[in-house]
């Protein structure tokens, strides 16, 4: 059974695509590795975390991620 496979793109600042590449070039992954292992991971916090969305803008219009959880 074929699989299909989706892409995003994603706009970072320099410093965020700085940081990302010096981690893929220290552990000799991609930066397309890292960009799926971080999406799993938030997808994981959110299921057990139950964390609400959408997320808040901030003033530059960048979204941006608290922990701000349900329970709370």
């Amino acid at each position: 059974m074929p699989t299909t496979k989706h892409r995003i793109a994603v706009s970072l600042t320099d410093s965020e695509f700085a940081e990302l590449a010096a981690m893929a070039d220290k552990y000799d992954v991609s930066l397309a590795w890292l960009g799926r292992q971080g999406i799993l991971e938030f997808i994981a916090r959110y299921r057990v975390e139950q964390l609400r969305l959408p997320l808040r803008r901030e003033s530059s219009g960048r979204e941006t991620w608290e922990p701000d959880h349900a329970t709370q």
